[in-house]
């Protein structure tokens, strides 16, 4: 029998889960690597070959091996399916892959290939290009892949061990690659399986952090190509992407104020402050109790969200007219109710975060990156990443999450027709579930009714009989001229 030295955080995906996870995982990387082979930002490092390469023959037959790299995560799948194993597996191999990605785009580098006019070599040379050369993710995937099953005590440990020394020849006997791209993929793959690990053993939601690194890379994919082509109309776009991502991120971050992302509360509470917590300038030690008291309070006088989050504000839980929207909707965009929401906080007496453990760590952590980025950037870079980041974080980000606070919470039974509650359940389509209601946000109802329940469960505590809104009937909860329809029962999909 097959034992594991650690208990499993995650069931056992299903098989249309796990279909899912492997196709986003091949459209993202797929975009991803065709990008940095066709598209490097900045200067490209030429790696020549060393004296080991120069011992190491070329075997144009070999190729196949080589391209067998493609099959690894479909194998990976196929044989993990309905397996409590799959998910550290496969999240290692999409860390490792990723961190080759992100190294390509920030650092890329092109090998030196050998000249080959027919046969194989020539094939592969016509549809692979010489760029993203090092680190190699076709070592680093299944290196960490073969880490996390071997700390998991699995007999297919063997095969992907074999596989992946398969790989760590062919990339060299191909010359698709030279040794040290070779031994970097390594360090990678073994970094990526030891993190996993790491997490595995703490007990970490891996769904949960899967989408904050993905959430991460779209950001900093962004963040990349915004300042390495420097057009103003990029930004602007840029801006939007990068406030949606931030809005997502906070939404885990609520979902890791109720212990979801790990019920260690130092490991929790580290890792979304290192998620968002402390770049988005707000620390969960500090949101947490006004979180559990507004679930504690919802829709009284006592509910946080009454005494400081509308505060002097026109929004008072009613639709507005069109001045009064517009004045609320500004103000929001412009900070200037933030700083009201503030000024309430403060003069209630509000209790000042005392710094933590977890808090500190991340901190300190944040700080080291910021100190990277002063050393590798010049002022220019500098300044134009701090306006990309936290432009958007006070300004249409600070508008997303009050448009999605006004969303989750009526005015009290009998205000909206048809509903009979404080709170708000949605049916939402993928355009304003990308904006406004990641992460089933959308559900606050049955968030409420149950917040022990993560995320990506919410959808099995629909009932038969919860009400919901459909999306298009958004602009009546805050305007006037917008009038509201009685509600219709829930279906099965939100």
């Amino acid at each position: 029998m097959e034992t594991s030295s650690i208990r499993p955080t995650a069931s056992a995906p299903s098989a249309v889960g796990s279909l899912t996870w492997l196709i986003v995982y091949l459209a993202v990387s797929g975009a991803l690597y065709f990008f940095v082979t066709h598209f490097p930002f900045g200067t490209v490092r030429i790696i020549t070959p060393s004296a080991i390469d120069a011992w190491v023959p070329v075997l144009p037959a070999t190729v196949p091996l080589y391209l067998s790299y493609l099959l690894v995560m479909p194998t990976l799948v196929w044989c993990g399916r309905g397996q409590r194993w799959l998910p550290p597996a496969f999240f290692a191999g999409a860390l490792a892959t990723g961190l080759c990605l992100v190294s390509h785009l920030f650092w890329p580098t092109e090998i030196v290939r050998p000249v080959a006019d027919a046969g194989w070599l020539a094939w592969l040379h016509r549809i692979d290009s010489p760029l993203a050369a090092s680190p190699s993710g076709h070592v680093a995937l299944p290196v960490a892949i073969s880490v996390v099953l071997a700390t998991l005590r699995k007999r297919v440990a063997w095969w992907f061990g074999l596989w992946s020394m398969v790989l760590m020849l062919t990339v060299l006997t191909t010359g698709q690659h030279l040794f040290a791209d070779m031994a970097y993929g390594f360090v990678v793959g073994v970094f990526s399986g030891t993190v996993t690990f790491a997490l595995q053993y703490s007990r970490v939601n891996l769904r949960s952090m899967t989408m904050i690194l993905l959430e991460w890379l779209a950001i900093v994919v962004t963040l990349r190509v915004a300042v390495a082509v420097g057009d103003w109309r990029l930004y602007a776009l840029a801006c939007l992407v990068i406030a949606t991502r931030q809005h997502a991120l906070f939404i885990l971050y609520h979902d890791a104020t109720h212990y979801h992302i790990s019920r260690h509360r130092f490991t929790n509470d580290f890792l979304i402050n290192l998620a968002i917590g402390v770049p988005g300038a707000v620390p969960v030690e500090f949101y947490r109790p006004l979180h559990l008291e507004h679930h504690r309070h919802v829709g009284t006088a006592h509910d946080p969200e009454r005494r400081f989050l509308y505060q002097k504000q026109p929004w008072e839980f009613q639709p507005l007219d069109t001045v009064r929207l517009v004045r609320q909707l500004l103000g929001d965009l412009l900070l200037v109710n933030t700083l009201r929401t503030m000024r309430a906080y403060r003069s209630a007496g509000g209790a000042v975060v005392r710094p933590t453990v977890p808090l500190l760590c991340a901190t300190i952590v944040w700080a080291v990156i910021v100190a990277l980025l002063v050393y590798l950037c010049g002022m220019r870079a500098l300044l134009l990443l701090g306006a990309l980041w936290f432009g958007p974080l006070f300004t249409l980000g600070v508008l997303l999450q009050k448009i999605r606070s006004f969303a989750e919470h009526s005015g009290g039974p009998g205000v909206t027709p048809g509903w009979e509650n404080w709170t708000y359940a949605w049916r939402v389509r993928w355009l304003s579930r990308l904006c406004i209601w990641p992460y089933h946000i959308n559900l606050h109802l049955q968030h409420h009714r149950n917040p022990n329940v993560a995320w990506h469960d919410l959808p099995s505590e629909i009932r038969s009989d919860d009400p919901m809104l459909s999306s298009r009937e958004l602009p009546g909860l805050l305007w006037l001229g917008w009038p509201l329809k009685p509600r219709a029962r829930a279906g099965r999909r939100p």
